[in-house]
Order: structure tokens, then C-alpha cells, then sequence
């Protein structure tokens, strides 16, 4: 993992180190007290302090505290700094438990400018601001772009990176699962650095700051700046009302539907029965009601008339389809059909 560097004399970067630690033990809340960690850097020499919620605390506990502690600071270059110590202290205790310490590699901090460099940059500065201020926004977005457009083709085509996708493909098509493992973990190391990102990031400094950035824009040209604001905000209203609408359903409004709008084409028989024949399937198909050509048409043939069916009046007629394999009967009484019947050839013979 990447080093990371920080100047300790830098406010930012000193919030940055207590935050850190204080959200590392805020993890063993059984074992120190996080929000009574106190920090003080002098003379070169980085001290911590913890207190210990219960003074007979577990030992193995207290050392993979101190183990994390450790590995957060390997991956620290700390600017300034010579030595790195930690002690723990029992409530209301002057005297520490346990301390511990290490030397660190020193990094020297960058000297300061002098003044006539200061002055010179100043001056340098407000030239280039007055240059690109003549150029105008346009100008400067489209520099920018093609700038992140050069830096991407310039990455793409580095012998580093064909050299790393050359090796990459090679291990993947030996050992699939382990590429695919590797993967998984580089995603798992790099949520959880981003993760560490977002608890770290120093989210009131930077808002402070916005804030400041808004209000002197608005103590510059306070006319502009408020048209400015109306314009983003009416940008961001009109984004946010078109991407509603493009994930909302579709609507429409039923009262403006003619009274039958559904479609009764799949409810009917001809989609309910088979091939126009004599078959068991579209004996189960009629139903009480239908004409004598609807039943035809879907037996497939004109039936022969048996006889009258005394049971249901003098106008029911008795009609019957017959095949090699089975025989129907439909009574029809007023041309609806009142009852079925039928038999199978083949399972009586």
C-alpha cells in the first residue's frame, strides 16, 4: 500500500492523525476510553496517550491494539517527527501502565519560501490569472480536457501498462480462480480504503472553506454571483425532474379508456381450444351457451342428429361427432348448448 505523508505542523494534517486514531480505538470501546485520547507533539517526538476503561485489562487484547496502531503508523511518512510514542494510563493515574515507542526515519520539512520568491510567484501568479481571465472560461475548459484527454492516451500507450496487461492476462488464463480472487480483494482493499477516505476527510474544514469561496464570490459582484446560484439551481431542479421522469412508469388515465378498453381476444374459444377436431381438449373447451356453428367449428365438422332429449324439453336436439377413437354428444336446446357428454372407443375395446 502507498505510503502516506504528513507534516504534522500543518492544523489539517494534524486533525487528520487524531481523527485516525480516534476512530482506530474507538473499535476497542471494552478497552480504552477513545474520546479521553489526548496527543502532543514536541520537540520531534510524537506522544499518544490512552486511557484504559478497566486498569487488569486483557493483555492479548492490548497487544493487537498496539499491533494496529503500529501498522497504521508503518504507512505513515511523518514529517518533523523522530520518535513515536504510546502509553496507556489508568483512570485518575499519573503514571502510565504500559509504554511503548520506536524510532522513526526522519523527513526534514521543506523549507520555507523567501520573500522575494514569494513575491515573484505573487507576481507570477496574477499574470497568469490576467491571462486566463482574457482567454475566458471556454478556453480554460477545453485546455483542461484535452489535458486529461493526453494524460489518459498517454497512459494507455506507456510500455508499463501493456506490460502489466500482458502479465495480467497471462495469470489470468493459467489460474482463473485465483485471478478472480485477486480481484475480489483488490475491490475489498479498495472500498476499504475508501471508506477510510470518507471517515478521515476533514468534511467541516471543507465546508468551512466553501462557504468562505460562496461568500466572497458574493462580496465581489453580488449581482452575478445570485444569477449565477439561480442558474445551477434551476440546472440541478431540471436534472432532477427529468431523471424522475425517465425512471417513473408510464401513466395514463383510466377515465379517458372507452368503457370495454380490455381485450377479450385471449379469453375466447378459439384461443382456448386445439386444432379444430374431435379431441378430448376441446370437449373441455365447450362450455354452456355456445351455438351449434360455434361448437362445429370448433369440433372441426358438421355433427349428425340423433334425436330429441326429453329431459330438456321437446326443442333439445341431440347432436353427435364421432371418430375411430371417440364418440361426443351435445344437447342443444334455442341453438345453446345445454349438455355434453362423450366416450372412448379405443378404452372400451
Amino acid at each position: 500500500m502507498k505510503a502516506v505523508r504528513l507534516n504534522l505542523e500543518d492544523r489539517q494534517a494534524w486533525q487528520k492523525l487524531q481523527h485516525v486514531l480516534i476512530s482506530l480505538a474507538s473499535d476497542y470501546m471494552d478497552l480504552v476510553a477513545a474520546e479521553q485520547t489526548e496527543f502532543k507533539f514536541e520537540q520531534q517526538v510524537l506522544s499518544i496517550a490512552f486511557t484504559l476503561i478497566v486498569p487488569n485489562t486483557d493483555r492479548d487484547r492490548l497487544n493487537e491494539f498496539t499491533q494496529n496502531i503500529d501498522r497504521y503508523f508503518n504507512r505513515l511518512q511523518l514529517v518533523g517527527v523522530r520518535r513515536i510514542e504510546w502509553e496507556f494510563y489508568a483512570i485518575g493515574e499519573d503514571l502510565p501502565i504500559l509504554s511503548q515507542g520506536r524510532d522513526i526515519a526522519y523527513l526534514a520539512a521543506p523549507p520555507p519560501l523567501s520573500s522575494s520568491a514569494l513575491a515573484t510567484n505573487s507576481n507570477s501568479r496574477r499574470s497568469i490569472v490576467g491571462n486566463n481571465r482574457n482567454k475566458g472560461i471556454l478556453a480554460k475548459g477545453s485546455s483542461q480536457v484535452g489535458n486529461l484527454v493526453k494524460r489518459i492516451q498517454g497512459w494507455l500507450t506507456s510500455p508499463q501498462t501493456i506490460a502489466i496487461a500482458r502479465t495480467t492476462s497471462r495469470i489470468a488464463i493459467r489460474d482463473p480462480r485465483g485471478s478472480l480472487i485477486a480481484v475480489k480483494d483488490l475491490a475489498i482493499a479498495k472500498f476499504n480504503d475508501t471508506i477510510n477516505w470518507v471517515d478521515t476527510f476533514p468534511w467541516e474544514n471543507w465546508t468551512k472553506e466553501k462557504a468562505q469561496q460562496i461568500k466572497r464570490r458574493h462580496q465581489r459582484n453580488l449581482v452575478r454571483s445570485i444569477i449565477e446560484d439561480v442558474l445551477i439551481f434551476a440546472v440541478m431542479v431540471i436534472a432532477a425532474l427529468w431523471l424522475v421522469e425517465s425512471l417513473s412508469p408510464p401513466s395514463f388515465n383510466l377515465a379517458l379508456l372507452p368503457p370495454q378498453h380490455h381485450d377479450t381476444n385471449m379469453t375466447s374459444a378459439k384461443y382456448r381450444c386445439g386444432n379444430p377436431a374431435v379431441s378430448l381438449k376441446n370437449y373441455v373447451c365447450l362450455s354452456k351457451g355456445m351455438g351449434y356453428n360455434q361448437v362445429a367449428s370448433i369440433l372441426g365438422a358438421e355433427g349428425k342428429a340423433l334425436g330429441f332429449d326429453q329431459k330438456f324439453g321437446d326443442r333439445a336436439v341431440i347432436v353427435s361427432w364421432s371418430t375411430p377413437e371417440l364418440s361426443m354428444n351435445a344437447t342443444f336446446v334455442n341453438d345453446k348448448l345445454v349438455s355434453r357428454a362423450y366416450r372412448q372407443l379405443t378404452a372400451s375395446r
